[in-house]
C-alpha cells in the first residue's frame, strides 16, 4: 500500500543548557511512530495533512517551552491524542519531578487513635479501614478532602504511612475527583466515584473496587456479589438461580487463557444443562483472541466470520514476532504461527500485508441446545480483544447484550513498546489495521447493547436486571 511522505518538521536541535531536551525526544517520537505505527495514515487521512500540519506546529511550541521530563510527558501524549484514544500510549519511565512523588513521604500514622476516633463517631460517613487489591488503607478526612494512608500493602513499592490516594474536595469543580497514585508513584485523575451502600465503593469505572473493613454494616446480597465480580483477577463461574449461571471474565489477557479454559472445562456439564448463561466481561480491557476460544462453542448456532487485520511491515514491527518464540505462555503451535509471520513480514517492509486469511469461518460440530439464551455484560471499558469477542458472539441467536457501549478501540490494534534513545519514554503503539475499515469500523464508535441499561440502574443490579430478562424470553 503507498504511504505518503511527511516533510521535515525540525531543521535542528540545540543541545545548550539542560542535559533533557524535550526537542530531542519529540523528534524521536514523532519518526517512530510516523514509520512504525499502523494507524498513523488512517488517522492523518481522515482528519487532513493540514490538520495534522498545524497540530506539529501547536505541540512543537509546547514542546520548546517544557522544561522537565513530566512537563514534556503532558505535552507529548496531547501530540498522541490527534491520532485515537486507545491502543496507543506513552510511558514515562523516571520520578524526575516533585510533583510526581509529594505524597511519597511516610507519615507517621497513629492506627490505634484513629480506631478509638472511628468507635466515638455516631454517623456513618466515609471515613473508615478499607481494603482493596493489595492494599489496606486508613480513609481519614483532613479538612476538605480525604488522604488514604497505607496499613498494610504486599507491593513491596509501598510501605504503611504513605498516601495511596486522596478524595478531593467535592466542591472544587476544577479537581478530579479521586488523585490516585500508581504502583511507581506516578499521578493518576479519577473522574468518578460510585457508592454501593456502606461498605463498598468504586473508583473509576471499575477501576478499583474497595470494602470497608471496619466500621462495617451488612451488605445485600446483591451489592456483595457485584463486589466479588467486580473485584475477581481471575474469571469465576456462579449459578445465580435454578435457571442461570454466571461466568465472569475480567480478562482476556493470553496469560489467563489456561484459567478461563479451565473455569469453562470444570462447569462445562453445568453450563449444557441450565437455561441461561450470563458472560459478565463489564471492565475487561482486551487480551489474546485465544482467551475466549473455550466460550465459542457454547454460544454457536451458526458459521461465525471474522475480519482479518494487516500488519504494517518494518524492522522495528517485525520484532515483537521473534519476541513470541521466547514468551513462555506461546503453545509450539503459536511460535510456529509467529515464525512463518516474522518470514513474511521481512519480505516485504515499508508495506501493509496480511499474514492470515482476509476472512475466516469458524464452524464447530454441533449446536448446543442449552443453553438457550446468552446475555454479555458489556460496559464502556470493554475494548480491543474485548470488542473482537463480542463481534463474533454477536453473530450467534442466542446471544444479547447488555449495558451500555463499549469503548470503541479494535480497529488499530496488536500493541507493541519501544523506548526512545535516552530511556526516559516508551512509546506504546499498533501494528495491525483492521480490513473492517471503513465498512464497519469500531474505533471512536463502540458496539451498542442490545439491551441498553440506563443511569437509572444501580450497578450492582446489571446481573439480575439481565437474568430477569433472559428468565422471561
Amino acid at each position: 500500500m503507498k504511504r505518503f511522505a511527511i516533510l521535515p518538521l525540525f531543521a535542528s536541535f540545540c543541545s545548550f543548557g539542560s542535559t533533557f531536551q524535550c526537542e530531542s525526544e519529540f523528534e524521536w517520537l514523532k519518526s517512530t511512530f510516523e514509520n512504525n505505527d499502523a494507524g498513523f495514515q488512517y488517522s492523518v487521512e481522515k482528519k487532513g495533512q493540514d490538520l495534522y500540519s498545524a497540530h506539529n506546529n501547536a505541540i512543537l511550541a509546547r514542546v520548546q517551552s517544557a522544561k522537565n521530563e513530566a512537563q514534556c510527558h503532558t505535552v507529548l501524549i496531547d501530540w498522541l491524542k490527534f491520532f485515537r484514544k486507545g491502543h496507543v500510549g506513552l510511558g514515562l519511565n523516571t520520578n524526575g519531578t516533585v510533583e510526581a512523588t509529594r505524597e511519597s513521604e511516610v507519615h507517621d500514622f497513629d492506627l490505634s487513635s484513629f480506631k478509638q476516633y472511628l468507635k466515638s463517631k455516631r454517623d456513618e460517613t466515609l471515613e473508615g479501614i478499607w481494603q482493596f487489591s493489595s492494599y489496606t488503607v486508613a480513609l481519614k478526612k483532613e479538612g476538605n478532602v480525604h488522604k488514604a494512608y497505607i496499613l498494610e500493602s504486599t507491593n513491596p513499592s509501598w510501605k504503611a504511612g504513605q498516601v495511596k490516594f486522596i478524595l478531593n474536595d467535592p466542591a472544587d469543580s476544577n479537581t478530579a475527583k479521586v488523585t490516585f497514585f500508581m504502583g511507581d508513584h506516578s499521578t493518576r485523575q479519577i473522574e468518578t466515584i460510585t457508592y454501593l451502600g456502606n461498605n463498598e465503593v468504586v473508583l473509576g469505572n471499575s477501576f478499583i473496587v474497595m470494602s470497608r473493613e471496619e466500621p462495617r454494616q451488612e451488605s445485600s446480597p446483591e451489592i456483595t456479589r457485584y463486589v466479588r465480580l467486580l473485584s475477581t483477577k481471575a474469571p469465576l463461574f456462579e449459578k445465580i438461580s435454578e435457571n442461570t449461571v454466571l461466568v465472569r471474565i475480567p480478562s482476556f489477557d493470553h496469560a489467563l487463557k489456561k484459567d478461563i479454559d479451565a473455569v469453562i472445562a470444570e462447569h462445562l456439564d453445568t453450563i449444557l444443562k441450565t437455561e441461561n448463561l450470563i458472560i459478565d466481561i463489564r471492565g475487561n480491557g482486551g487480551g489474546s483472541d485465544a482467551s475466549y476460544a473455550s466460550l465459542l462453542p457454547i454460544l454457536y448456532t451458526n458459521p461465525i466470520r471474522t475480519v482479518g487485520v494487516e500488519y504494517l511491515s518494518t524492522e522495528l514491527n517485525n520484532s515483537r514476532m521473534l519476541g513470541f518464540l521466547q514468551n513462555p505462555h506461546f503453545s509450539e503451535e503459536e511460535k510456529q504461527w509467529a515464525k512463518d509471520g516474522y518470514d513474511i513480514l521481512q519480505q516485504h517492509i515499508g508495506s501493509y500485508i496480511n499474514i492470515g486469511e482476509d476472512v475466516t469461518v469458524a464452524t464447530f460440530d454441533k449446536v448446543e441446545p442449552l443453553p438457550k439464551s446468552i446475555g454479555v455484560l458489556v460496559d464502556s471499558s470493554n475494548g480491543s480483544t474485548a470488542e473482537q469477542f463480542l463481534l463474533a458472539a454477536k453473530q450467534s441467536k442466542k446471544v444479547k447484550l447488555f449495558g451500555q457501549t463499549t469503548a470503541g478501540v479494535l480497529d488499530i490494534s496488536n500493541m507493541y513498546k519501544t523506548d526512545s534513545p535516552s530511556g526516559v519514554f516508551t512509546l506504546h503503539y499498533s501494528l495491525t489495521k483492521s480490513l473492517r475499515i471503513p465498512h464497519m469500523a469500531v474505533d471512536g464508535v463502540g458496539i451498542q447493547p442490545d439491551y441498553y441499561i440506563d443511569e437509572e440502574l444501580p450497578l450492582y443490579e446489571w446481573t439480575s436486571f439481565t437474568r430477569n430478562v433472559l428468565e422471561t424470553l
